[in-house]
């Protein structure tokens, strides 16, 4: 097989663990970037990446992270994800799983339609709107705004409810500039969460996530301390694992927290890096497991 990997930076830390893993199991690696792509629409449609048209060179796409992007080039990328699979081309994580993930409020309502616990949210394009709704988040200290789109707490940012003054000022700034307002509860999790990795119909591994002295946000990439989770609760497991289905993910990296007696999701992201957790996990290696699991779709 020829195994097509889309992908910033072919040497990055987990593409760079993909490749080497594919190869390992005998089947050939062809990265590139989304910017490498020019779609041909004539007699027939081609995407042709160094003068090679991978419609008809790949036998599966895994797509890494988006990155920073316009709303122009998000929808091409979407567009030619879904042009790959409608060309039998198997992508992982599926397009609409993709669509999905990197637009927050749609992964919201997808998860809260399927009974799985979120934190009480939200958005509108108006600040005075906005303002009038804060009682809807309930008795929460806190406020977090978050951008639309993002990822790894990228713009989120936590104001004490108490401040109007302050959530007017910054909800008024991203109204102005024609950004939604995107107001969510905040949920006490005492400075911990938990990051569930999802392949296919199983949590690979899972770890908690401990913020920084000080700090609330656990993430990882942001300066959160790993610890591995050798036995995950399975109210946990099976909140990670319908989350990621719901949202249609064969590979998902949920964030859950605990608080008030239950499970929250907070995120699900359909592009995951697994750096953090490969490090508390030294005796399995989670390349290999998603290069399996590739490679058995695309025979199935």
């Amino acid at each position: 097989m020829i195994i097509g990997i889309i992908t910033r930076n072919p040497n990055s830390w987990a593409s760079s663990n993909l490749i080497k893993s594919f190869e390992a199991l005998g089947h050939r690696v062809m990265p590139f970037k989304f910017s490498d792509i020019v779609a041909y629409a004539g007699e027939k449609l081609k995407l042709i990446v160094q003068g090679v048209d991978i419609l008809e060179t790949l036998s599966a796409v895994v797509v890494r992270p988006f990155g920073r992007v316009s709303l122009d080039q998000a929808i091409f990328r979407i567009d030619l994800l879904y042009a790959i699979q409608d060309h039998g081309v198997p992508v992982f994580n599926r397009p609409e799983a993709i669509e999905r993930c990197v637009d927050k409020f749609r992964a919201l309502i997808t998860l809260l339609s399927a009974g799985i616990p979120v934190p009480k949210t939200i958005v509108t394009e108006r600040s005075s709107l906005a303002m009038k709704s804060l009682d809807l988040l309930g008795k929460t200290p806190y406020v977090v705004m978050k951008p639309m789109f993002g990822s790894r707490g990228h713009g989120s940012t936590r104001i004490r409810l108490r401040d109007r003054d302050v959530i007017w000022e910054v909800v008024r700034s991203l109204t102005f500039t024609r950004h939604t307002a995107y107001l969510q509860e905040f949920i006490p999790h005492g400075g911990v969460d938990i990051r569930a990795f999802v392949l296919g119909d199983r949590v690979l591994a899972s770890m908690y996530r401990y913020a920084p002295t000080g700090e609330w946000k656990t993430n990882v990439a942001r300066g959160g301390s790993p610890k591995r989770i050798d036995r995950l609760d399975p109210a946990a497991e099976e909140i990670a694992i319908r989350a990621a289905k719901t949202l249609q993910c064969d590979i998902a990296g949920v964030d859950i927290a605990y608080a008030e007696g239950k499970y929250y999701v907070f995120e699900v992201n359909s592009q995951p890096g697994w750096r953090g957790l490969q490090s508390v996990y030294p005796d399995i290696d989670i390349a290999m497991e998603i290069a399996k699991y590739v490679v058995e779709k695309v025979k199935k």
